[in-house]
């Protein structure tokens, strides 16, 4: 399955991280939990502002511009 930015995956789908694109705010997803190899369930995503994802037990908001630099690989249900 190739790269796709998180921003462009639909409600429900569960992906892994590949790679974050960025630089001061990167570490500040790293402290949440957010970093390649991670995997997280897209919650929220009606295709405007923020997204919600789901790390672990912990549901956090990222903006669409930062999730258009996260690259995920959607996971096979």
């Amino acid at each position: 399955m190739e790269a796709v930015s998180l921003d462009s995956v639909r409600e429900g789908a569960r992906v892994t991280v590949l790679q974050i694109n960025g630089d001061g705010w990167v570490r500040r997803l790293y402290q949440m939990g957010v970093l390649p190899g991670s995997k997280l369930e897209v919650v929220f995503n009606r295709g405007f502002g923020p997204l919600i994802v789901r790390v672990g037990d912990t549901e956090i908001s990222i903006g669409r511009g930062i999730a258009r630099k996260i690259l995920v690989r959607v996971d096979e249900s």
